[in-house]
């Protein structure tokens, strides 16, 4: 069996696009496997939306025949089906057949008008076609359940990337991540998914941005808040 289950969360980038095109567009500047950033941005209720998934698969992987690892090339990887969307959204692949390349950066579109508020967790259905030693075509089929879409009642929450005060960059982040606030409410801090604040340590501040040390954080999903506006941030 190829083992490609989780290899293919590490060959994901989310792109942002634009709120009202069905249409996605590639990050160009994509030249490895990875993915920026951890969570899709949440949908408002009755508010048209649009974001993204641009995907760059993983080229080697291997499998075990008769106890030994054997080297498997992939071709590429297609979306069969996407479940787990609210009423309301859809998703269109930039790709008529939904087919993702080792070599080529594509993506996938999320779009639509969500019709009531929740947590959505979504399974990406797949199939990958690769060539085992190198001469053996196979395929297999599997899925992603790595991805919840947050669906809220008003923007009150929500980090709108093209509007917002509020921002958090880079994300994920392993070394230090910058919180800008034009409105300068700069009184942040770091919690875990519980809601225990982390020890983290200001690197630089100013008026409208701080700072901040993340080099302590172990891998994970994190909350940067200040009790009210929050944000999630991806320590890989």
């Amino acid at each position: 069996m190829i083992m490609v289950k989780n290899i293919f969360f590490t060959c994901v980038i989310l792109f942002t696009g634009s709120l009202f095109s069905q249409t996605c567009i590639p990050d160009k500047n994509l030249t490895k496997s990875g993915f920026l950033p951890a969570v899709l941005p949440a949908a408002v209720v009755n508010t048209p939306y649009n974001e993204g998934i641009s995907v760059l698969t993983f080229r080697d992987t291997y499998t075990t025949v008769l106890g030994s690892k054997v080297a498997v090339k992939v071709d590429s990887i297609k979306v069969l089906r996407i479940g787990g969307l609210p009423a309301g959204l859809s998703y269109k692949c930039q790709h008529p057949r939904c087919v993702f390349l080792w070599d080529t950066v594509r993506c996938i579109s999320f779009f639509g008008t969500a019709t009531q508020a929740g947590s959505y967790p979504l399974k990406i259905y797949i199939r990958a076609f690769a060539k085992v030693g190198g001469f053996t075509s196979t395929t297999q089929n599997d899925s992603i359940s790595s991805y919840t879409l947050e669906v809220v009642n008003n923007t009150a929450s929500v980090w709108n990337p093209a509007s917002s005060s509020f921002r958090v960059s880079p994300n994920p982040a392993s070394d230090i991540i910058t919180i800008q606030d034009a409105h300068q409410n700069l009184d942040w801090f770091i919690t875990d998914v519980s809601g225990r604040r982390m020890n983290c340590s200001v690197v630089e501040s100013s008026k409208q941005a701080v700072t901040i040390s993340v080099k302590n954080l172990k891998s994970g999903l994190y909350i940067v808040t200040d009790g009210r506006r929050k944000e999630k941030l991806l320590i890989p």
